[in-house]
C-alpha cells in the first residue's frame, strides 16, 4: 500500500512544486485574487523595503509589477549583486506572473501562486530543485501483482483528506525522504483516520547503511527497509528538518510510524 501511495503522493508534490516556480501577472499583490489568504505579499514597508524599492525602480523603471517585484525580493530575502541581475530577475518575475494569471483563467482543478522561486526560470528550477530521474522500485521483494481487481478509472486522494501538505526541501537533495513521509503519511491517515506528520532529516542523517546519501540522494524503497530495520521512524516534532547533512538524532522514545513490510504494487490486466 505504501508503494502505490507513494505515487500518488509524488503526483501531487510534483504538480505543486512545478506550479510553485510561478507568479501572477497584472495588479498588485495585495489587491490580486490570484494568491491564497495564506501567502500574501504585505504591503508592509520598512527602511529595508523602502531600499529595496529604491534599487528596483532605479534598475528597471517605475514599470508594471516593479513594486511588486521589489516586495516579492524583500519577503523571501532576495540579493541581487549588480544592476543587470536586477533586470534579469525582474523579466523572469514578469513573465511567471502572467503565466500564472493565464494557467489559472482555464479553470483546472488546481492553481498556481507566488513563492520563493518565482524569480527562477523553469531551467533553473529544474537543474537546482529537481533531481535525475531514478529506479525507484530498490525494494528486496520485488512486486506483488494484482490481479482481477476492480479499481476506480481515477482516484484523487486529496478528496479523501489523506494527503499531508506540502513541504520544502530547501536545497538539500532530500526529495526521496519527503515521497517515504508522504507515502507513509498517507498510509497513517487512511488507516488511523488522523494526520501525522514525519522525520524526513531521520532519514537524512540515519539512513545511510542503506545505501542512501542524505542531500546527496536516495531512495524511497531503500528508506522503507530502512526504517523497518531500524524499529521506527519519529515524528517531525521530535526529529525536525534542518536541510543538511547531520549526526544521527533518532530516539525510539519519539517514534510516528514502524514498517512491517514493503514491496512494489504491479496491475495485471489480463
Amino acid at each position: 500500500m505504501a508503494r502505490r501511495l507513494s505515487a500518488a503522493v509524488l503526483a501531487v508534490v510534483a504538480a505543486v512544486l512545478i506550479a510553485c516556480a510561478a507568479g501572477a501577472e497584472d495588479g498588485s499583490f495585495a489587491s490580486s485574487d490570484l494568491f491564497a489568504q495564506e501567502n500574501p505579499i504585505r504591503q508592509v514597508v520598512s527602511d529595508g523595503l523602502r531600499e529595496l524599492e529604491t534599487s528596483v525602480l532605479q534598475a528597471v523603471g517605475n514599470t508594471g509589477h516593479a513594486l511588486s517585484f521589489a516586495r516579492f525580493a524583500h519577503r523571501y530575502g532576495k540579493s541581487y549583486a549588480t544592476v543587470d541581475e536586477i533586470k534579469m530577475r525582474f523579466e523572469i518575475f514578469r513573465d511567471n506572473l502572467r503565466m500564472i494569471k493565464s494557467h489559472n483563467r482555464k479553470g483546472l482543478s488546481y492553481t498556481l501562486g507566488v513563492n520563493e522561486f518565482a524569480d527562477m526560470t523553469w531551467e533553473e528550477f529544474r537543474k537546482h530543485r529537481l533531481g535525475a530521474a531514478q529506479n525507484c522500485s530498490a525494494t528486496s521483494k520485488g512486486n506483488l501483482k494484482l490481479k482481477n481487481v476492480v479499481v476506480p478509472e481515477k482516484q484523487d486522494w486529496r478528496v479523501t483528506g489523506i494527503v499531508s501538505p506540502v513541504k520544502n526541501q530547501g536545497h538539500c537533495g532530500s526529495c526521496w525522504t519527503f515521497s517515504t513521509t508522504g507515502a507513509l503519511e498517507a498510509a497513517y491517515s487512511q488507516a488511523f483516520g488522523k494526520g501525522i506528520s514525519l522525520s524526513e532529516q531521520q532519514l537524512v542523517d540515519c539512513a545511510g547503511a542503506f545505501n542512501n546519501f542524505g542531500c546527496n540522494g536516495g531512495l524511497p524503497s531503500q528508506a522503507f527497509e530502512y526504517i523497518k530495520f531500524n524499529g521506527g521512524l519519529d515524528t517531525e516534532e521530535a526529529y525536525p528538518y534542518t536541510g543538511k547533512n547531520g549526526l544521527c538524532k533518532y530516539s525510539s522514545q519519539n517514534i510516528g510510524v514502524r514498517v512491517i513490510d514493503s514491496v512494489n504494487i504491479t496491475l495485471v490486466i489480463a
